[in-house]
């Protein structure tokens, strides 16, 4: 009995971590767009047989009170530089902010979001906006 449940929770546990991965003989699909500053504008499309990972690419733009976000997601044969982080203070006072995500999961860049709905579902970007903004006042 106690091997019958160990199988059962391994079993359970790689379908979990799966989360979604393309079926076998399925060509992985993505969510899709380049530079846009909506959510809605990024739509769902089937990779190439050769990629295998989702990316996710979020540029934040903060100048005093002045808040820019550039979403790109694409299909890849593998991610880039993994997922990553990365800020900087440029010349002009403007503060850029990088973020990259990459997932295997078709679909796993992240539905669209309802229009008004972006800090809510864009990995919490509200936080780090806040505090570049509380930043960037002082």
């Amino acid at each position: 009995m106690g091997r019958l449940l160990l199988v059962l929770w391994a079993l359970l546990g790689s379908r979990a971590c799966a989360g979604g991965a393309a079926e076998p003989g399925k060509n992985l699909s993505c969510y899709q767009c380049f530079k846009v500053k909506s959510l809605g504008s990024c739509r769902p499309a089937a990779c190439a047989s050769a990629d295998e990972v989702c990316v996710s690419n979020t540029v934040i733009f903060v100048r005093r009170l002045e808040v820019g976000v550039l979403l790109s997601k694409r299909c890849a044969p593998r991610c880039p530089n993994s997922n990553m982080k990365s800020a900087w203070l440029s010349g002009s006072g403007m503060t850029r902010r990088v973020v990259r995500q990459c997932c295997s999961g078709s679909l796993c860049n992240g539905p669209p979001a309802r229009q008004g709905r972006l800090w809510a579902s864009s990995g919490g970007l509200l936080l780090p906006l806040g505090l570049s903004l509380l930043w960037a006042t002082w």
